[in-house]
């Protein structure tokens, strides 16, 4: 009773002072610390659900679900949450490491274990630090290579050519060259051959011929791989053509492309959301009465 109390003079309080980052859209308390995050689990998880955190190993509580409360609490990044995660160094992007947190945090305090949470997140971000530093070192070796894990690296349009003749068979060739429009053609290969070439070429994650295209003010993988595709085409029906020229005709082409074909519609209309049924439960009692580790 105690603590339920609490929460409301909490919520009561947020009213008073128009911290709207303090409520979710759905209107429950957004709490301001991981101290106040135990204390909002503490009130809202049935007996069931402390059960299984309560005797939880920690690694199971990387794969926790059911937590819905943590998605009211880290919708966006303005809730006051997330900015306090933000302090800590762990942003929008670490969201499974902020929910992994919460709930390590909730199982310390129900085993009335210590717990700190300063302590936590470096350990996150140091591990993380040192990843991005060693893909930063790879990348630097990666760009400057003629060949990454035994793949060879075009380092123009006019290699890439060649190296597509010798890659593909003669029937797969006679396919892309009967293809009669550009963009028919990029859809029918985009998740195969083009999936290939940007997996395989360094196009995500750095090579000579993505800096090839950075140079020439391309950097989406996806348009790289459309670009070397359509060339191909053209390459296969033997037309001559100026690489830098069709570059930036086909950067303008493919950008209108998707700015007026359906593309457009598809990634700006706001999706609408549809709650599991376990979710709908959530919302309607504010209780969470069972999770699954």
């Amino acid at each position: 009773m105690k603590i339920r109390l609490t929460v409301y003079f909490l919520i009561v309080v947020q009213f008073c002072f128009g911290q709207i980052d303090s409520i979710s859209s759905n209107g429950f308390y957004i709490p301001k610390n991981i101290d106040e995050c135990n204390m909002v689990l503490n009130n809202v998880l049935g007996k069931k659900a402390k059960k299984k955190l309560k005797s939880a190993e920690i690694r199971d509580l990387q794969n926790i679900t059911g937590l819905f409360i943590i998605d009211e609490w880290l919708k966006n990044d303005s809730t006051r949450l997330a900015n306090y995660f933000n302090q800590l160094s762990l942003t929008w992007e670490d969201f499974g490491k902020r929910e992994f947190l919460i709930a390590l945090s909730y199982h310390k305090f129900i085993n009335n274990q210590p717990f700190d949470i300063t302590f936590e997140c470096k350990k996150i971000t140091d591990k993380r630090d040192s990843i991005k530093r060693e893909r930063e070192e790879k990348y630097k070796v990666d760009i400057k290579a003629d060949s990454i894990d035994g793949i060879f690296i075009p380092t123009d349009l006019n290699s890439c050519f060649m190296e597509l003749d010798r890659l593909l068979n003669d029937t797969i060739k006679q396919e892309i060259r009967n293809i009669q429009y550009s963009f028919e053609l990029v859809g029918k290969y985009h998740m195969g051959l083009g999936r290939w070439i940007r997996n395989n070429w360094g196009l995500w994650g750095g090579s000579r011929f993505q800096i090839y295209f950075n140079d020439r003010e391309i950097f989406h993988p996806d348009e790289m791989s459309s670009i070397i595709l359509i060339c191909y085409l053209k390459h296969l029906n033997g037309e001559i053509f100026d690489s830098e020229e069709i570059i930036k005709t086909l950067h303008i082409e493919l950008g209108e492309f998707m700015e007026n074909g359906l593309t457009k519609t598809i990634l700006f209309t706001p999706p609408q959301i549809k709650y599991s049924k376990n979710y709908r439960r959530f919302l309607k009692t504010n209780k969470i009465n069972d999770i699954d580790l």
